[in-house]
């Protein structure tokens, strides 16, 4: 018999958000660029010089550190990773440190020989997020004093699970069921799941693939 019932199944699969690169007492600070950096009179994109510092308070601790200088224009690539000791974040104090808890991003610009770096401006993002998310992911606006700039660090902060316990979400998925002859039946049981690219002449009935 012939091949001549195709129809589309939704499949849901569950994941599970966390970072089981990082310890319980770990957090990761991740630097991932710097937007619109602007070019002082003069200058070309491409002279730019950029770092950034950043400094991480949690429970009266606080980590600091500073990244390379990166040249890449106006908005330079950095991709630097950090980690830091967080201490027991099974314990009472620690949700509720979290609410007060914040990383700070400094941006800088190197003006030439001997000369002091020219401050770009201060980010700073919360940590309260980490009570429902493993990993904050957020492009800080950042401040020359209390004025609002136009460039942005782009930064991941990331524990291994949230602090209010394991998320986990659901990816939906379309596959392509290829039936026997006549009408599809109501609760196939494919046999092979491949995916769809992988379709070609002579498929076995009862085979699903992915759309």
């Amino acid at each position: 018999s012939g091949i001549n019932a195709e129809y589309g199944e939704g499949c849901k699969f569950p994941i599970l958000k966390c970072s089981p690169e990082l310890s319980d007492r770990e957090a990761e600070i991740v630097i991932v660029r710097v937007l619109n950096v602007p070019v002082p009179q003069g200058w070309k994109p491409e002279d730019l010089k950029v770092y950034l510092s950043w400094e991480f308070t949690i429970q009266d601790k606080t980590a600091k550190g500073q990244t390379k200088t990166y040249k890449g224009g106006i908005n330079p690539d950095i991709f630097e990773q950090f980690r830091v000791d967080i201490g027991d974040r099974n314990s009472r104090s620690f949700a509720r440190a979290i609410k007060r808890g914040s990383a700070k991003f400094t941006a800088y610009y190197e003006r030439g020989f001997l000369k002091k770096p020219g401050e770009l401006g201060c980010g700073t993002v919360k940590l309260a997020d980490w009570e429902n998310l493993a990993e904050i992911h957020e492009a800080a606006t950042l401040l020359d004093g209390r004025k609002q700039t136009a460039t942005k660090v782009e930064v991941k902060l990331k524990i291994r699970e949230p602090v209010g316990g394991a998320q986990c979400e659901f990816a939906e998925m379309k596959w392509l069921v290829i039936g026997r002859s006549g009408h599809a039946p109501t609760n196939p049981q494919p046999s092979l799941s491949v995916p769809k690219t992988g379709r070609g002449r002579g498929a076995s009935p009862g085979i699903r693939r992915r759309q």
